[in-house]
């Protein structure tokens, strides 16, 4: 009997040491917009941030590591959405001033070393059904600054990103709503970006950034 208890405990701490591996991210709340004002950093569950005097307080979010759900009611209740690793320095919509839960869902998948696809040219591609399905939309060049002449404004349900850092807007030229994708496959998109895409463009090769994306072109 004492083995087998002592088995137990054995795998429950492997098992609780495989979890603590597995969910090792960080995101930090800034109390203003561009990172700016008091700050808390997370690296855990928070079901209630009333008790951090920071609910209901962030503006803008950096998420340096790991996929983080972030709600507007405690217990993870509310509008939700999923942040991958990256800068969002103005929330608006409904989380602006409005996150009152943090946990992390997912470990980020390390990032992979740029190999541009198609003879050197990154790409994201939009699909106007959920599951990467119905029509599709495809972004073979850096900036679309306004969907509107395309016939697919406001009409993206999901997203697969080829290669490189994208960020999607709301509105056109960047603004409204705006949040940053890796490579990979995005199903369904977080409420704020479903259907409301109008301009996207890539921002990096890689992530962490080298420096700071160029706006400009």
């Amino acid at each position: 009997m004492k083995r087998v208890t002592y088995c137990r405990i054995a795998v429950g701490a492997a098992l609780a040491l495989l979890a603590s591996a597995l969910c090792a991210g960080e995101i930090t709340l800034y109390e203003g917009q561009d990172f700016q004002g008091r700050r808390l950093t997370v690296r855990g569950t928070m079901s209630d941030l009333d008790r951090t005097d920071f609910n209901d307080r962030a503006s803008s979010i950096i998420v340096r590591d790991g996929v983080w759900e972030v709600c507007s009611d405690a217990r993870f209740n509310g509008r939700c959405a999923r942040l991958q690793p990256g800068e969002y320095p103005n929330l608006r919509g409904s989380l602006d001033r409005s996150i009152s839960s943090v946990r992390e869902v997912a470990l980020a998948p390390p990032a992979p070393v740029y190999a541009p696809p198609r003879g050197g040219e990154s790409r994201a591609i939009l699909y106007s059904g959920p599951g990467l399905s119905g029509r599709s939309f495809e972004i073979d060049r850096d900036v679309v600054r306004n969907l509107d002449g395309s016939g697919f404004n406001d009409r993206a349900s999901s997203l697969s990103v080829s290669g490189g850092y994208w960020i999607f807007c709301s509105d056109a030229n960047f603004e409204g709503d705006c949040r940053t994708f890796g490579p990979g496959d995005y199903p369904n998109l977080p409420f704020d970006l479903e259907r409301k895409i109008s301009s996207g463009r890539r921002i990096h090769d890689r992530y962490p950034y080298e420096g700071r994306p160029q706006w400009s072109r």
